[in-house]
């Protein structure tokens, strides 16, 4: 039979059968009618665990046994056919019939009814009823009841009734127990209270809450009544009721859900209920059948075995092992959940049967290098796509499997039906690639840093969790990228800032090789006024002389025109080329932006939008071809195509012709007019030299304003890297609300890495005159990458230092330039900081133990992936305290979202975790018991309430006990767990 542990079943507590004691209105004309009716709906609705209820009696549940022993035989009386299919006779066998006797007691309710109590017994117990229960139990005026009636009562009523049967059913009816007696009982008799598990009604009807309900305290109650109603209660392990306000109460959790409902709270509530109600309690639910029609319409659902250990864990976990609801509770994926693992190992050396896992909690336990520890890791090799952490310090594996057995495999089965082997093809990826697996030590490296020099630092962990979410992910990712651009953004500004600073300094150098321009003016005016003495001695009249100074202004316009022809074309040509290049790379982004879009109706959208981007090339490309100048053979240089620039050149060159035309009458005397050539000469090269001077001062200015603007650039870029990591911390922020739940707080904080900056600053800083001294605000080695900042401050002090590495006044190295020392300056020196919180302890100050579970709740619960969890030795580090008031805590939650697999030498972690299966490991040889197990690795898993005493007689040691006792022999500190937990749900009652 498949064992997963303890394992979510339909039972149903509360069904009477035909012939029961009181209100019997089933039609089935025989038992065997009636119980093939009653065990077809059992098997019909999936019920897999009964408790046959009758008044004051347990005959039904025996006739229930009866006949299931001969459910084989049972076949139809007019064809002879089986009753029942093989499929059901086998779901029927298995079925867990328990006895459930109906009491009435007192106090009575508003509406004159008795309070309904019952009595669960264990089935191995009920031989031990006759003498340990029934036998003891009397009403209120002393008198017992059994078999033949109520004693000396039936003796008043011989003249009226003819049969023992008639007296005892009218023994029953009047029969009302007394609570006094039935204290006495409980505290006198240990046995009985092992094997009973006592149920209280809790309806107006014939409930003890009565009109008024539990949770108003009886506050209008006389006091003696309020004080029996809960003495019942205290005697109490469970309640029938299907309230929600009863649930929420008996768990501890009334006030649930309420504003500023905290972990206080639910502390004091659930010291209230203890104190006034004896435990914590779970409610229960059963179709309280007195006739066919409505068999099995009512069930609870109950995580256990199918035996009455099973059942009595519900007393410990009231709240995780009892749901009414109607479908089966901790749903999971069955993509996502470990069905069973099985070892092949052709040489014997493993366990060759299959492994069967409960989709909850999962713990491994066993001696010393039993092989607890290769089993979880056989599931990690086999699972995890990235196996990094699978190595040891030392990179290398840590367990070599094949040399166990040279054969040796390992099968994992999905719930979903899936099979993967360890050792398969490259090409098969993991069927569950999600999973986490935290090997031995793991959180305690992550903890200390210094033990982690090799390991993934606990802030990028963090983060990485974080951006689980596919839509984090987008998120972050973009802002990578956004910061990356920034980068870049920066770099080439802080290039270009450099460059015209070259720009600057070249035409400053070049502004001194042109004369000074006060002696240009003056040389101007003086070769002018030389030039027309010489004319006015060639014989040139006045209005000739006029008629020639105007046509040298012209001629020195079109020269002008000329040499701005010149520098227009360049400056064109060179501008439409870099202009191509950026359209280039905009119409590269357009193709990524349109290629990353799906679907084709958008796709096509913002194809029509943005083909002006691909206009805009073709344009681009039109100008520069319309420019393009060829060569003759002499090397003369032309355009090929007509533009503006040709059509100017030839209007210059046209006006050139005519004004040599015009100049030629002035030119009578050729020696008078070589002179006159050779100052207009000086005249025309001075000017053009004045002219040069001016552009070259302009577009000095120019170069200033926009070195000016391009820091102001830089420093906005700046800006904006910091205000993208602003964003993030913000983006990312509902990431990490849900953890608040469990006390744990992540904090994202924009960072100032001032140790990097500080390094990098050291490094090209000319010590010798040690300049980082001056700026002990941002250059300052005792500040941390963690220290707080203003931005403002920093930024500030930044400008002033880039000033000053510009000027030259910051000294740095030799060998490093300004502009390395800027880039180096204005690196991105930011990072997301997550700063973590445990119940208001930070995370750095807590010890290595706590910030070891702190890092365990960090990668459960910031996990978006519902893969199975696999963890070995959580509790390493941890003090018991933090063990049984944390870890077991947060276990016991976390296995309801997902499956969790866990290798523990812990007690506290098996038993007060509530772990639903226990795999038991055994190496052969390991222990001071020899085992005559085949397999060098042995395994046997069951649940918590499986339990058997030792047998000495079977030397197959996993199989000589159950799983209980072996918990209680092999993980340190077993029995008393056990003790803890019973004693926490106060298992024993105080009836006092």
């Amino acid at each position: 039979m498949i064992n997963r542990g303890s394992e979510w079943r339909k039972w149903n507590f509360h069904v009477h059968t035909k012939g029961t004691n009181k209100n019997d209105q089933f039609t089935s004309k025989t038992l065997d009618e009636f119980f093939y009716t009653f065990f077809k709906k059992a098997y019909d609705n999936n019920v897999q665990a009964i408790g046959i209820t009758d008044y004051f009696s347990i005959d039904r549940y025996k006739d229930s046994l009866e006949y299931v022993s001969q459910i084989q035989t049972k076949i139809n009386s007019t064809t002879g056919a089986q009753l029942f299919t093989d499929e059901e006779i086998n779901f029927i066998k298995n079925i867990f019939i328990f006895p459930n006797v109906e009491l009435r007691m007192l106090p009575a309710t508003d509406r004159a009814r008795l309070i309904n109590i019952h009595c669960i017994f264990n089935p191995d117990y009920v031989e031990h009823l006759e003498n340990d229960f029934f036998g003891h139990l009397t009403n209120q005026d002393g008198k017992k009841m059994n078999k033949h009636g109520l004693i000396d009562y039936g003796q008043e009523l011989d003249a009226n009734l003819e049969t023992d049967t008639l007296r005892y059913k009218k023994g029953v009816d009047n029969f009302v127990i007394d609570l006094t007696s039935l204290k006495k009982l409980i505290n006198g008799n240990k046995k009985f209270n092992e094997n009973c598990i006592l149920v209280v009604s809790n309806s107006n009807q014939d409930g003890a809450s009565g009109v008024q309900q539990h949770y108003d305290v009886f506050e209008n109650e006389d006091g003696s009544l309020m004080g029996l109603r809960t003495s019942i209660y205290k005697i109490s392990h469970c309640i029938f009721s299907t309230n929600p306000k009863d649930i929420k109460y008996f768990l501890g959790k009334r006030l649930e859900g309420s504003k500023d409902y905290n972990e206080d709270i639910y502390k004091k509530e659930v010291e209230e209920v203890i104190n006034n109600r004896g435990s914590l309690k779970p409610c229960l639910v059963g179709c309280d059948s007195h006739s066919e029609t409505t068999l099995f319409n009512k069930f609870t659902w109950i995580k256990a075995d199918l035996t009455f250990e099973g059942l009595r864990q519900i007393c410990f976990e009231p709240e995780q092992r009892v749901k009414i609801q109607t479908y089966k509770p901790d749903f999971k994926e069955e993509k996502v959940i470990i069905d069973k693992v099985k070892f092949i190992s052709p040489n014997k050396k493993f366990l060759d049967t299959e492994i069967y896992l409960n989709s909850n909690l999962n713990v491994i336990i066993g001696g010393k290098s039993s092989g607890k520890s290769i089993l979880l890791y056989s599931v990690a090799k086999t699972l995890l796509p990235d196996q990094e952490i699978l190595l040891t310090d030392i990179a290398e594996e840590k367990y070599d499997l094949k040399s166990i057995d040279s054969g040796f495999n390992f099968e994992i089965t999905s719930r979903s039906g899936i099979s993967q082997l360890m050792f398969r093809d490259l090409e098969e990826n993991s069927i569950m690639p999600d999973i986490k697996y935290i090997p031995q030590n793991y959180l305690v490296k992550l903890a200390e840093p210094e033990l982690n020099k090799k390991g993934r630092p606990l802030n990028k962990l963090v983060r990485e969790l974080i951006n689980e979410n596919p839509d984090s992910k987008s998120r972050y990712n973009n802002f990578i990228k956004n910061v990356k651009n920034f980068d870049k953004e920066r770099e080439d500004l802080i290039n270009h800032y450099f460059d015209l600073n070259d720009e600057i300094h070249k035409i400053e150098a070049n502004l001194k090789t042109k004369s000074n321009k006060e002696v240009l003016e003056t040389n101007i005016k003086t070769n002018t006024e030389k030039v027309e003495e010489l004319n006015k001695e060639a014989g040139l009249s006045d209005e000739e002389l006029i008629k020639y100074k105007e046509v040298q202004g012209k001629k020195a316009d079109n020269n002008q025109k000329k040499e701005e022809f010149k520098e227009d074309f360049k400056h064109t040509n060179e501008s439409l080329k870099e202009i191509g290049q950026q359209v280039d790379n905009l119409n590269t982004s357009k193709n990524t932006f349109i290629n990353g879009i799906k679907d084709e109706g958008i796709k096509k959208y913002y194809c029509q939008k943005l083909d002006l981007i691909s206009n805009l090339k073709h344009e681009i490309d039109s100008m520069v071809e319309e420019i393009k100048l060829v060569s003759d053979e002499e090397g003369k240089k032309s355009f090929t195509k007509d533009n503006k620039f040709k059509e100017l050149v030839s209007t210059i060159e046209h006006t050139s012709k005519i004004i040599n035309e015009e100049l030629k009458p002035f030119q009578k005397n050729e020696q008078i007019q070589q002179q006159v050539k050779v100052l207009n000469d000086s005249i025309s090269s001075d000017k053009k030299t004045l002219t040069e001077i001016d552009q070259l001062n302009k577009e000095k200015v120019e170069k200033n304003e926009s070195l000016t603007k391009c820091k102001e650039d830089i420093f906005k870029i700046y800006d904006s890297t910091y205000q993208e990591y602003q964003q993030i911390i913000t983006d990312l922020k509902g990431r990490t609300t849900d953890l608040e739940k469990d006390g744990l707080k992540i904090e994202g904080i924009s960072q100032f890495n001032f140790v990097k900056l500080y390094k990098n600053i050291f490094e090209i800083s000319d010590g010798r005159k040690a300049h980082y001294n001056y700026y002990p605000e941002i250059f300052n080695e005792q500040k941390k990458a963690t220290s707080d900042f203003e931005y403002a401050i920093i930024k500030a002090e930044l400008e002033k230092i880039f000033d000053e590495i510009c000027n030259g006044n910051f000294a740095i190295l030799p060998k490093v330039n300004r502009k390395d020392g800027i880039k180096i300056l204005l690196d991105d020196y930011f990072f997301d900081y997550w700063r973590i919180t445990y119940k208001n302890d930070k995370l750095g100050e807590m010890s290595t133990g706590k910030a070891s579970f702190v890092i365990l709740m960090l990668i459960i619960g910031l996990s978006i992936s519902k893969s199975p969890i696999l963890i070995d030795q959580p509790e390493d580090n941890l003090d018991n305290r933090s063990i049984t008031r944390d870890l077991v805590f947060y276990l016991k939650n976390k296995k309801l979202e997902r499956q969790i697999i866990v290798v523990t030498h812990n007690a506290n972690i098996v038993v007060n975790s509530d772990a639903e299966n226990i795999i038991v490991a055994n190496q052969k040889g390991q222990n001071d018991v020899e085992s005559s197990s085949e397999f060098l690795f042995d395994y046997i898993n069951g649940a918590i309430e499986n339990s058997s005493p030792i047998n000495k007689e079977e030397k197959d040691l996993l199989k000589s006990m159950g799983i209980r006792e072996h918990i209680a022999d092999i993980v340190e500190g077993g029995k008393d767990a056990f003790l803890l937990r019973e004693k926490r749900y106060r298992f024993e009652k105080l009836l006092s």
